[in-house]
């Protein structure tokens, strides 16, 4: 056989399976195209940021409740608990300081 002809049928041969390869990938979903990609990902950070906000709230929460069972009273303001109950106020809290409620901030 000749080295021309070699070629020339390796190269078929690969253009085939390529080819038998591309048709059995299916079709991207309408939903899976960049634009329902994007809405995807926002979708998945508005949940990151609700489950962060939450486990905030119960750690700051649980802080106030340690504070009142050591101090016999309720912090002031959350900066209160720094540096004794935590390390920091995580942003996006509200504090009722006659109540000892914490909550997300709306």
């Amino acid at each position: 056989m000749s080295s021309k002809l070699f070629w020339l049928l390796l190269l078929l041969a690969l253009g085939a399976g390529g080819y038998y390869i591309w048709k059995q990938i299916p079709d991207t979903p309408k939903n899976q195209t960049l634009g329902g990609y994007a809405d995807t990902l926002h979708n998945d950070e508005v949940k990151a940021q609700a489950v962060a906000s939450s486990t905030n709230v119960v750690s700051v929460q649980q802080a106030v409740d340690k504070y009142k069972a050591d101090k016999g009273s309720l912090p002031a303001s959350l900066q209160d608990l720094v540096p004794d109950y935590l390390d920091h106020v995580p942003g996006g809290l509200q504090y009722d300081s006659s109540t000892g409620t914490v909550s997300v901030a709306q």
